[in-house]
């Protein structure tokens, strides 16, 4: 009998649901004939915790200047030199539906390319107040990015690790069946600051949905009104007014 479908049995845990390796050799190179070898991986904790990342080795090794010699690092013992890498965790949290029925995600249409499903995509996310649901009282998506990278000081002398790291929230709740306030910020650890910040609310009005878009903080700020029709056909057919402000 299977002991892991009893209790006390033994559970299964997956640690990784990817690992990519790869990496290139070229046999008319007169030298360096070997690329940069490229690792990445995914997965995911406690079901709702998406981590992806990557980093990037270079097999050979530099001189006092920082270029790139034909001598490979693997002869030394050294599976080579670290010039990067990235690590990147996010997750999303939502209330129970009132609509049990209705299907959450976006309809698919056959018809469109997948570049023409990518800017539909990237719509989307820019103009979240255009398709907020109002059977989800209230969800919150956030994410955690930490990149860095290898590069030559001023004077090519030696090499120093540049760090990035950011955090980004957005989300929205109901103040009422009918009314939906919510938005999304971005902050960048290095800078201290908040680039960006936008806010919105929209008001559900049977056939017809009209929204409000402001954007107080970030090198473009704007505001907006929108009334636009809740079909997905007709949504082309909206009252746009907006004001956009550049930020020296």
């Amino acid at each position: 009998s299977d002991t892991t479908k009893e209790d006390g049995g033994a559970k299964k845990i997956r640690l990784i649901d990817g690992l990519g390796i790869t990496g290139g050799y070229n046999f008319f190179a007169d030298s360096l004939k070997w690329s940069a070898m490229s690792i990445t991986f995914r997965s995911t904790l406690f079901n709702n915790v998406n981590i992806t990342g990557s980093t990037s080795i270079d097999p050979y090794d530099v001189d006092s200047l920082g270029r790139r010699i034909d001598k490979l690092l693997w002869k030394r013992g050294n599976i080579g030199r670290i010039t990067g890498g990235n690590i990147a965790l996010s997750t999303s949290l939502k209330s129970k539906s009132k609509n049990e029925k209705k299907d959450e995600d976006l309809p698919y249409d056959e018809t469109l390319t997948p570049d023409e499903q990518q800017r539909q995509l990237d719509y989307v996310r820019q103009n979240p107040a255009e398709f907020v649901d109002f059977d989800v009282p209230w969800n919150i998506q956030m994410s955690f990015a930490l990149s860095f990278y290898r590069t030559l000081t001023a004077n090519l002398r030696r090499y120093v690790t540049q760090t990035n790291a950011n955090v980004s929230i957005n989300g929205d709740f109901s103040l009422s069946p009918k009314w939906k306030i919510g938005g999304n910020t971005y902050f960048d650890f290095r800078t201290k600051k908040i680039q960006t910040l936008s806010m919105f609310i929209t008001r559900e009005m049977h056939c017809w949905q009209m929204a409000i878009n402001i954007t107080p903080i970030g090198l473009y700020k704007s505001f907006s009104i929108i009334i636009n029709p809740k079909s997905g056909i007709l949504r082309d057919l909206k009252i746009n007014r907006s004001r956009f402000f550049y930020n020296q």
